[in-house]
């Protein structure tokens, strides 16, 4: 698949587009049995499944991924973030990612989109953090931490800092231990995986954001996962799904058609 022509400049050896190499999920099963995003939410394809989703219908998904969860942690201080450039809170401004200086950086085998204007601006081992408050900058939260989550070493310490603090946080930190349990591998096999495609925002406000997410596998198969964010200590966390999962709302798709593609190098 190739990038729309939006796509940024070229980018250097450690700023390649995850076009460009293939792996960009947590885990893959088989031909027809893809485990997506920490190996929790599975899609089934090559059958008259194909079509149906894991759960609710995404129309309805907004409100659910938006509601509170029973217990929110209360309010407390921002963390220390510097400012960034990002200001744009009109939702239309996520349909331009280049005009935020947009690259990709290596994260293992993986490469993960980073702005200069929208975060992330902290890097710090394995934790990418402090994104602006903007939908631009919920975007690149959820396509950073859904991946660092699962991935890599020191995935826990992403979990802690950076997945919202409520009960299903501790459902999904054992969910995610208990698919790496089997191996000693800190990142999936590159080859077959999934890539991320592209992206279209669903709901924002100053406290929240739904995200709707589609990858496309080596095999033609395109996957949308609704992911929610939500500002928190000065800063978007990804809030999981009481499943154990990044979500409860995922499909497969057609195409991409209605997505905005992540611009390639």
């Amino acid at each position: 698949m190739t990038g729309p022509e939006q796509g940024s400049t070229a980018p250097s050896d450690k700023e390649q587009s995850p076009f460009t190499k293939p792996g960009f999920i947590a885990s893959a099963v088989g031909i027809g049995l893809i485990a997506v995003l920490g190996g929790a939410v599975v899609l089934t394809g090559g059958s008259g499944e194909e079509g149906k989703k894991t759960s609710s219908s995404a129309s309805s998904a907004p409100n659910a991924s938006r509601s509170a969860p029973s217990s929110d942690p209360p309010p407390s201080k921002a963390s220390s973030c510097p400012t960034l450039k990002d200001s744009d809170t009109e939702e239309a401004s996520v349909l331009d990612l280049r005009a935020t200086g947009l690259s990709w950086k290596e994260f293992g085998p993986l490469n993960l989109p980073s702005s200069q204007r929208s975060g992330p601006a902290v890097t710090k081992g394995q934790v990418a953090r402090c994104f602006a408050h903007t939908p631009r900058g919920a975007v690149l939260a959820l396509a950073n931490v859904s991946i660092r989550s699962a991935n890599g070493p020191d995935w826990r310490d992403v979990i802690t800092q950076q997945v919202y603090p409520d009960d299903a946080q501790a459902v999904y930190e054992q969910t995610v231990a208990a698919n790496r349990s089997g191996s000693s591998a800190d990142f999936p096999p590159e080859f077959g995986l999934p890539q991320l495609a592209g992206y279209k925002l669903v709901s924002y406000s100053t406290d929240s954001a739904v995200v709707d997410f589609v990858f496309q596998t080596p095999g033609g198969k395109v996957m949308s996962m609704l992911l929610t964010a939500r500002w928190h200590e000065g800063d978007w966390k990804q809030k999981m799904a009481m499943n154990g999962g990044q979500t409860e709302v995922a499909s497969s798709k057609d195409s991409t058609d209605g997505y905005v593609l992540f611009p390639s190098g």
